[in-house]
C-alpha cells in the first residue's frame, strides 16, 4: 500500500528535479522516492556506524593519538 505525501519545493529544486527525471526518462515521483531511498540507507549506515564508535568508547576500546600517529610513521609517512 503506498500513501501519498505532499512536498513543497522552491523553483530551483523543482527544475533539478525535472532535469534529472527527463533524462533519466521517469517520472518526477520516481527521483523523489529514489532520492529518499538512497538518503535513508544513507542516513541508517551513517547513524549505525557513529552507534559502533560510541559503544567502543564505552568499552574502552579506544587507541591513543600517540599511537595512530606511530603507525602512521612506521608507514614512512612524516608527522609531527
Amino acid at each position: 500500500m503506498q500513501t501519498v505525501t505532499t512536498i513543497r519545493f522552491d523553483q530551483e529544486t523543482l527544475g533539478r528535479l525535472d532535469g534529472i527525471a527527463t533524462s533519466l526518462g521517469r517520472p518526477r515521483s520516481w527521483v523523489v522516492k529514489e532520492a529518499v531511498k538512497r538518503y535513508l540507507g544513507y542516513e541508517t549506515w551513517f547513524r549505525d556506524e557513529v552507534q559502533k564508535g560510541l559503544d567502543a568508547v564505552a568499552e574502552g576500546k579506544t587507541v591513543s593519538h600517540e599511537e595512530v600517529k606511530n603507525s602512521i610513521r612506521e608507514l614512512g609517512i612524516h608527522v609531527d
